[in-house]
């Protein structure tokens, strides 16, 4: 097998594995990128992600249904994101502390789930079906790609465009936006604050559980202690990378997913490199895009700032 022909096979490999590896951060993302926009940061995804990925197993173990795992899921995270809700929207603390508590909650809560419901026991499930549409997914090279991904992926996509749309063509996007940069001005106008906020807070939530879920339900497999090993963190930080645009969202989760990607087939070509190397790649490479394109966004500008009503 000549040079090119590994080329081709192992830029192949990359592709189309790139958008299921990315298919987490991009859900994290989405929901931490609406959170902020509302004026709340949010570092327990983690955590939440965390949660996310055994209540979907378990509920796929027990039920069998796939919708009802990433539901639960996604609604399970919801709770840790209503806490987190409860301590810096209701309470005014801060959100920082708050969230690296949700981070180490969901972390504790996971292992203690599989532990409770399955002991020692290894589970192992069933993949998400991949779509299959006959002659597209048959196309040479393009077709797996563009029309053999498993549903969750394409639901995510139509989730990014609706957010965007909803963000930037919608009063309530408005709203919500304008809470972020000044909840003061936000309520002179007759917006609610407080609720805008709460519900940004329940869909990052949600989103996070999804991203969870997936990465057990549709790429490992199966339930891993401390499995998501920082993606939260690296969905929080995107979101600084995509200057809060949905659509820069996807870029840099396809960028994590094809580096990713790249470690995992590049280090059975080279194993006399340690193989940690190569699993410092994605988030080296992500650190570095946030650094170049995320120094030069503008945050929000009541980001983290708890709305202290005045009066």
């Amino acid at each position: 097998m000549n040079f090119l022909s590994v080329l081709f096979i192992f830029s192949m490999a990359v592709i189309l594995g790139m958008p299921v590896r990315a298919a987490p951060i991009f859900a994290a993302a989405l929901g931490e990128n609406v959170d902020q926009q509302a004026g709340t940061l949010n570092l327990g995804v983690e955590g939440m992600m965390l949660l996310g990925t055994i209540v979907g197993l378990a509920v796929l173990v027990y039920t069998g249904s796939y919708l009802l795992a990433f539901l639960i899921a996604g609604l399970s995270a919801v709770l840790l994101g209503l806490f987190h809700g409860l301590v810096t929207i209701t309470l005014k603390a801060d959100q920082v502390v708050s969230g690296t508590a949700i981070w180490f909650i969901g972390w504790g809560l996971s292992g203690y789930i599989y532990t409770a419901l399955f002991k020692t026991t290894e589970i192992v499930v069933k993949p998400v079906p991949d779509i299959y549409i006959p002659y597209l997914t048959n196309l040479p090279y393009i077709g797996k790609f563009l029309f053999g991904e498993d549903p969750v992926i394409y639901l995510l996509l139509i989730a990014g465009i609706g957010i965007n749309f909803f963000l930037y063509h919608t009063k309530g996007g408005l709203n919500l936006r304008t809470v972020g940069e000044d909840p003061l001005v936000a309520e002179i106008m007759g917006v609610n604050p407080t609720l805008y906020r709460y519900a940004a807070i329940i869909f990052g939530g949600f989103m996070a559980g999804i991203g969870g879920a997936y990465l057990t339900i549709s790429i490992v497999g199966a339930f891993e202690f401390d499995m998501t090993a920082g993606m939260g963190f690296i969905a929080v930080a995107l979101v600084y990378f995509a200057k809060w645009k949905p659509y820069r969202l996807l870029l840099g989760s396809l960028a994590f997913g094809a580096v990713y990607v790249f470690y995992l087939t590049i280090e059975s070509y080279l194993p006399s490199i340690p193989y940690q190397f190569f699993e410092m790649l994605p988030y080296i490479v992500t650190m570095v895009l946030i650094l170049y394109v995320g120094s030069r966004a503008h945050a929000p500008a009541a980001l983290a700032m708890p709305y202290i009503k005045e009066g």
